[in-house]
């Protein structure tokens, strides 16, 4: 092993159980999902304590896909840059969120202080990551929901503040926007109208699509009472 190699420790498992077979009249079974299965986002285990088609428990694992990169930077000998790239890929869909933290992180301990417009530029970009991917997730949410007409009508509306991205940043995933002290790209006059135009489409469409999720009578059919939660177990998670 040399001296760049990471030494990672161990990681604490940790499981998580909700309900319990107290809660169920009757015999109850264990229906075991995952850590690998075609319904799964990301690997996880899932132990379902069922009676009948009744959820009354369930065992949470978590950590399969844990890739130790909080130890892949200064352990294994990367500078500040190297590490400010590394944290833009432990999410592609909020590439800009992580990048910022960090160098705000840095920025805070060094006593570096931002110029405004850089600060202003940060945030738009921020805020157009946040309506990609809230749209991004709202479909996934219709499409656990069996509801894919939804699912495509999100998705296919997500594709402008996508193409907006792209031409702010040069890029629609891994937009390296924060650098310590402020932002790699300017957004020129030009693209003022671009930014205005996206904002303004969203706006009434936004409206259209909370109205769909809360009022549709497929999505109220499929979660009107279904997992709901006693405030003691909400805090647990």
């Amino acid at each position: 092993m040399s001296e760049r190699d990471p030494v990672l420790p161990e990681v604490e498992e940790k499981t998580l159980v909700f309900g319990g077979p107290e809660r169920a009249l009757g015999e109850t079974f264990e229906i075991p999902i995952g850590p690998i299965h075609p319904a799964l986002k990301e690997p996880i285990r899932l132990t379902f304590r069922v009676r009948g088609e009744r959820i009354v428990g369930v065992e949470i694992r978590t950590g399969f896909a844990h890739r130790g990169i909080e130890f892949m930077g200064m352990r294994q000998g990367r500078n500040l840059i190297q590490i400010l790239y590394l944290s833009e890929r432990i999410c592609g869909i909020c590439s800009v969120s992580h990048p910022i933290a960090f160098t705000q992180a840095v920025e805070r301990a060094a006593g570096i202080e931002v110029p405004p417009r850089a600060q202003y530029i940060r945030v738009i970009i921020s805020e157009l990551e946040r309506i990609h991917s809230h749209l991004l997730w709202a479909g996934v949410a219709a499409h656990e929901l069996g509801f894919d007409t939804l699912l495509h009508l999100t998705w296919r509306v997500r594709e402008k503040v996508l193409d907006i991205l792209e031409e702010l940043t040069g890029n629609r995933i891994d937009y390296a926007i924060p650098i310590f002290g402020g932002v790699r790209r300017d957004i020129t006059p030009e693209q003022y109208p671009k930014v205005w135009e996206a904002l303004r489409y969203y706006r009434g469409l936004m409206e259209e699509l909370l109205d769909a999720f809360l009022n549709e009578p497929t999505v109220m059919a499929r979660t009107r009472g279904v997992g709901v939660l006693e405030p003691k177990e909400a805090e647990e998670l």
